[in-house]
């Protein structure tokens, strides 16, 4: 029993997927959420990403410009130590003797060795310092901690070809020693003792440099001096004196400035810091080239946990995607389940939102209501098929009232002759049915007068002549279009409700038609009995409403034709005296 209903379980799960992945509402759904969600997502953890690798650039650069900062302070701080070095040399009295006498030995006692011990005393307190020089005009001597050396044995002497550069001053320069390594920063202090040339030479080996050497024992970093203008003075291996700045590529970026700034260079392959600090004293600039391993391997942690972010963030999606669509999708299901079966009640636990209630209550009604449009609208078909079946049927009887009426007409002719009244009569209203019954639905006014005379002349021949008829016609209205017996219930109105019960010699039926601008007024007047104001009230309330009028039916059918086909620019207006007689007065629109 248990595996029985979880394969159906199973069977119930797959028809619904399968109900959703056909449900193109859902796909579309689906689609747009993911889309979207998946936009907004990717962008976010990419700009987190790009801002992650702008801190991670910004410290590295920060950092290295830090370390490079402090690294030329202090080299310039030990230059500055080594021009004190320079300047207490200058002003010791026995260096002093040295420079003024050729023989200063004589004036001290072992005086070339205690120099020598001073001089000794500053090489091997600074692990940067190659040797010092002392040259003497005086003596033509070189004295160094090592040896006393005459200027003429000396082999050292390529310093001596800035001499004379910056005298009573000091000369920075850069040289190699014996014209081979090491090679040196010469820091030199000439002087004038007694009317002859002195200086100081301390020769200071750049590979011995401290805070040069601490920076290039960095497997990752490069420190190099660059001159002003644009040669490598200093480098880690470096082979020759001055080296140009095509031997290092990462040196390119090398500008000449005096600027002070740091800048990462990623190609992708070989990421590097470049750093360039100017000498706050010296013409040339400190640069450090910082190789990005940990950058690097930084960098990769990060893609990697923005990989696995973005995977999980995916799935996260398609789950809110698939959920969110299947909720959105759930009410619409819901209402194309009550469009199928409207005749089915469905529990309004269905629809557990407000909005989707109100639609369901709506379509429910619509439903209801058109389904009573529908039975209504087939009842009044069956209704016009019988009324078409009537008429049909009703046409037999005009056609044999024209084929009697024909038939009685001929009779009455060759009995009476075609003169006399009886046949005329009988043609007149063999004529007036046919024109009643014609399906044309306008025609002139001229053509309405003819047929309301031929009918008017039937009445005078019923009441024997004492019904008077006066016609007022004016040609401008003749070419109206108007609908067929209209003025025809308005006259028999006037005639057996005015004139028939008190006719005689004096009765007298008017009818007039004119223009009035862009109306067409037609009036029927007699002088018969009138009407009492409470009658005439009540006469005009019944045409103005839609229920039927007693005694009137030609004239309430007159007043609706009228209406349905001009509408509110339709008017009838009706005046009555008791005693006197009553007038009606038809306006409509002038239409030809």
């Amino acid at each position: 029993m248990k595996k029985l209903k979880n394969n159906l379980s199973r069977r119930q799960l797959s028809g619904f997927l399968k109900q959703l992945i056909a449900s193109r509402l859902f796909i579309q759904n689906f689609l747009f959420i993911m889309g979207i969600m998946t936009l907004m997502f990717l962008s976010f953890a990419l700009f987190i990403y790009r801002q992650s690798a702008s801190i991670l650039k910004g410290e590295f650069t920060a950092s290295s410009q830090y370390r490079l900062e402090v690294t030329a302070q202090a080299i310039d701080n030990h230059l500055m130590d080594m021009r004190y070095i320079a300047a207490t040399l200058a002003t010791s009295k026995m260096v002093q003797a040295f420079f003024a006498y050729p023989e200063p030995g004589l004036i001290y006692d072992e005086f070339y060795g205690r120099v020598q011990e001073n001089l000794k005393a500053y090489v091997n307190g600074y692990s940067s310092i190659d040797s010092i020089y002392l040259y003497s005009g005086a003596s033509g001597t070189i004295l160094s901690s090592a040896e006393r050396t005459s200027l003429t044995y000396f082999s050292d002497r390529n310093w001596m070809e800035h001499l004379h550069e910056k005298p009573e001053d000091f000369t920075f320069f850069f040289r190699s020693k014996n014209d081979a390594y090491p090679y040196l920063l010469c820091i030199m202090k000439q002087l004038q003792v007694k009317g002859h040339d002195a200086a100081i030479v301390i020769n200071l080996n750049l590979a011995n440099l401290s805070n040069l050497t601490e920076v290039s024992s960095n497997p990752y970093q490069e420190i190099f001096l660059v001159s002003d203008d644009g040669n490598i003075l200093f480098r880690h291996h470096q082979r020759a004196l001055v080296e140009s700045l095509e031997t290092v590529p990462e040196l390119s970026v090398f500008t000449g400035s005096k600027d002070t700034f740091s800048t990462l260079i990623d190609d992708g392959t070989d990421p590097f810091t470049y750093t360039q600090v100017h000498s706050a004293d010296y013409p040339w600039s400190y640069i450090t080239i910082t190789h990005l391993q940990e950058y690097t391997s930084m960098l990769s942690s990060s893609r990697a946990l923005l990989s696995a972010f973005l995977f999980a963030l995916f799935c996260a999606i398609f789950l809110i995607a698939f959920l969110f669509s299947m909720r959105s999708v759930k009410p619409i299901r819901n209402l194309l389940t009550l469009l199928q079966n409207p005749q089915d009640t469905l529990s309004r636990e269905l629809y557990n939102d407000r909005e989707i209630c109100y639609i369901a209550d709506q379509i429910t009604s619509y439903i209801q209501q058109n389904q009573m449009l529908s039975d209504e609208l087939t009842a009044r078909l069956n209704l016009l098929n019988e009324t078409k079946l009537l008429a049909l049927q009703s046409q037999i009887n005009p056609h044999f009232l024209f084929n009697t009426l024909n038939t009685i007409h001929i009779l009455e002719s060759e009995a009476l002759g075609y003169d006399h009244k009886i046949p005329r009569i009988t043609l007149s209203l063999s004529r007036l049915l046919r024109y009643a019954i014609e399906s044309t639905d306008l025609v002139s006014l001229e053509t309405e007068l003819n047929f309301t005379k031929m009918y008017v002349s039937i009445l005078q021949e019923r009441y024997g002549g004492k019904l008077n008829v006066i016609y007022d016609i004016r040609s401008d209205a003749l070419k109206a279009r108007v609908p067929k017996l209209f003025i025809q219930p308005v006259i028999e109105n006037a005639i057996f409700h005015g004139l028939a019960e008190d006719l005689d010699e004096h009765s007298t039926l008017t009818l007039s038609c004119h223009q009035e601008n862009s109306l067409c007024a037609v009036t029927v007047s007699d002088n018969g009995a009138g009407m009492s104001a409470e009658i005439l009230e009540r006469l005009r309330a019944s045409l103005s409403d839609a229920s039927p009028l007693k005694g009137s039916i030609g004239l309430k059918n007159t007043v609706t034709r009228m209406n349905l086909l001009y509408g509110e620019a339709f008017s009838i207006s009706i005046d009555s005296i008791p005693d006197q007689g009553s007038t009606f007065t038809l306006r409509f629109p002038f239409i030809q």
